[in-house]
């Protein structure tokens, strides 16, 4: 796999990262546009630690043009419930930064490892170019991947050159049937 697809999928995960930073950091961050994160229901549960979106979770960051939708989102906090420790978003999860978009049933955050797992026939692309596999494994503070596949999935990267020094016209973006199905049903 070239530098370009390991590029696609780490520049749409580290996004999320920047997602999950803690609320108080993002208080303190005064002129800048709040975090929104709808749902049907969100149950916290200060005993264990966590707070649950359930039912069309829609996470959306206008700072970064960041938008993750998926059926639930799950974050478990530490004990005095100010930083987040790992996020879960299960479900036709779908992530959309800019142009690069990605896709899986379920997206797992590890923040102190700085690592994201997308998992559930995960699919990243940006343009025409598309990787897929039955595992996705960024490593943010090393700038590496590791995508994996099955005894019934290989690992597919499909990369189409693009001209020196030039970026594509819109005219040039996929069309809707080229790109995989944003959601599996629901949300």
């Amino acid at each position: 796999m070239n530098y370009r697809g390991w590029a696609t999928t780490v520049i749409v995960l580290v996004n999320l990262v920047w997602l999950v930073g803690s609320a108080r950091a993002q208080e303190q961050q005064k002129g800048k546009n709040p975090i929104t994160i709808t749902s049907d229901r969100l149950e916290v549960n200060r005993k264990l630690h966590s707070a649950v979106y359930v039912g069309n979770v829609m996470v959306d960051d206008k700072e970064k043009d960041l938008v993750i939708l998926s059926d639930t989102m799950e974050f478990l906090f530490d004990e005095k419930m100010e930083r987040i420790e790992k996020g879960v978003a299960a479900g036709n999860v779908r992530i959309t930064k800019g142009e690069k978009k990605g896709t899986g049933d379920q997206l797992e955050l590890f923040r102190d490892e700085n690592r994201v797992v997308l998992t559930g026939d995960p699919r990243v692309w940006q343009d025409n170019d598309l990787i897929t596999g039955t595992k996705v494994t960024v490593f943010l503070k090393e700038d590496r991947a590791i995508v994996e596949g099955g005894p019934s999935k290989r690992v597919t990267a499909i990369l189409y050159p693009k001209a020196e020094g030039a970026e594509r016209s819109k005219s040039e973006a996929p069309s809707k049937a080229d790109q995989p199905a944003a959601s599996k049903g629901g949300s």
